[in-house]
């Protein structure tokens, strides 16, 4: 596994890749219509400078399907505790914050140390 999703927090391990799959629904468990939508997953160091936003792929919009596909290139930076938050904004220009989840919470996006090839 390439990392970990939580209500408040992701973690990914430097240099790797990691996809983060969505499945919107409305209040009664039905499928939501995203289509036409944006998602956007926005990464800032403790500064507020933004290190990088990744904009999301509707994989199924009909039936709310949605993913974020964080490359090497996004965990290259250096290992440490980031801010994060990702929003979907549709297409009537509403934007809803939908991680983290906790709206009293912070999310953070954590980027750990590569193992080394001496074990190090």
């Amino acid at each position: 596994m390439a990392g970990i999703m939580t209500h408040n927090s992701i973690l990914i391990r430097r240099g790797d890749s990691f996809d983060i799959v969505m499945q919107f629904k409305n209040k009664n468990g039905a499928p939501l219509d995203i289509s036409e939508s944006k998602i956007l997953l926005t990464v800032q160091d403790k500064d507020k400078i933004l290190k990088f936003k990744i904009i999301g792929e509707i994989i199924d919009g009909v039936n709310g399907k949605a993913r974020i596909k964080i490359l090497p290139k996004h965990s290259e930076q250096e290992a440490g505790i980031y801010a994060a938050n990702i929003e979907i904004i549709f297409k009537n220009g509403d934007v809803h914050t939908i991680f983290p989840q906790d709206l009293t919470s912070n999310a953070i996006f954590q980027i750990s140390d590569e193992v080394s090839d001496d074990g190090n």
